[in-house]
């Protein structure tokens, strides 16, 4: 039995809120980077450092150390996600024996079409997002990189640490008897203030991640992990994180490495202003309209607490 449009639309509404905010915390960066909410365009991260300096113990006090406020802006855009789904358009097809019976059918959406629609929709809105969290640019024109600038434009805009070690070039390119040695000299890039953090995370192209696998499998290592997952980068401490969201062309890889608390997702998550609606058309009473608006952003705390890889031109 399929559900009528006014439960459908009140089920959508009470789970809109919760859906979104799943989807805004799951996939690539989002998975372990902090998420800040309530940011509705552009809001100031704080963050304090300091220093320990010693001095002689003698009657004559001299305060050394120094503490530093600073601060980072991070600016989320805002998207909306828009469909519309005629469900006429499934007379003809296979899916017109899922309509009910009726004119009144053709105003609903069938419950085995919508359960794999919401699920398929919000799959791909989540990959999406982990792409532009990377690759994101608000000046690549108009498309789905445009909204928000993403890490990579980011860490490439501040004094990142480079971690091409071996200048490697885009001639050269990235391969699996190479790959263990770029990997190895990202790993001793990173700087000594960080290097025994908890936190740690390798973030590489799903082709990168191939390579390294086979690189490890010829090198015949004894310790060697045969799961099909290497959780962390080979003899390190340093999490490896195979994503879809970093160029993966050959020529093209880029790569991160941080401690995930360094890395901030801004969101709004607000109910009033993240929604996802299903409703029938109330002009035309055909059409059933599916939409989502959200805000998102991306920052890093401090940019030479990165390690970077870029091909040399």
């Amino acid at each position: 039995m399929a559900f009528s449009l006014g439960t459908l639309s009140a089920y959508i509404e009470d789970q809109d809120f919760p859906l979104i905010a799943q989807m805004q915390a799951t996939g690539g960066l989002a998975e372990v980077a902090d998420i800040q909410t309530g940011i509705k365009g552009s809001s100031n991260l704080q963050f304090l450092s300091t220093d320990v300096v010693f001095g002689s113990d003698s009657c004559t006090r001299t305060g050394a150390d120094t503490t530093a406020l600073t601060q980072r802006t991070i600016t989320v855009g805002a998207i909306a996600v828009s469909e519309d789904l005629c469900i006429k358009d499934l007379n003809g097809y296979w899916a017109q024996v899922l309509v009910k019976k009726g004119a009144a059918g053709e105003e609903e959406m069938p419950s085995e079409i919508e359960a794999v629609y919401m699920e398929k929709k919000m799959n791909a809105m989540k990959n999406q997002l982990t792409i532009s969290d990377f690759q994101g640019d608000t000046l690549s024109g108009v498309n789905n990189l445009s909204y928000y600038d993403g890490l990579l434009k980011i860490v490439d805009a501040g004094a990142a640490v480079d971690g091409n070690t071996g200048a490697v070039t885009v001639a050269t390119g990235i391969s699996s008897s190479n790959v263990l040695d770029i990997l190895d000299g990202m790993w001793e890039s990173i700087p000594d203030n960080i290097s025994e953090a908890d936190d740690l995370s390798l973030f590489v192209p799903t082709s990168v991640y191939k390579k390294y696998v086979v690189a490890l499998k010829n090198a015949n290592l004894f310790h060697y992990s045969g799961d099909g997952e290497q959780v962390n980068l080979y003899g390190t401490n340093v999490a490896l994180r195979s994503t879809v969201g970093l160029p993966g062309a050959a020529g093209t890889e880029r790569m991160i490495l941080t401690r995930n608390s360094n890395v901030v997702i801004g969101c709004d998550g607000d109910q009033e202003e993240d929604q996802m609606k299903v409703r029938l058309d109330p002009v035309t009473e055909k059409n059933i309209f599916f939409d989502v608006t959200f805000k998102r952003g991306v920052q890093v705390r401090f940019v030479d607490e990165v390690v970077e890889f870029t091909l040399v031109p």
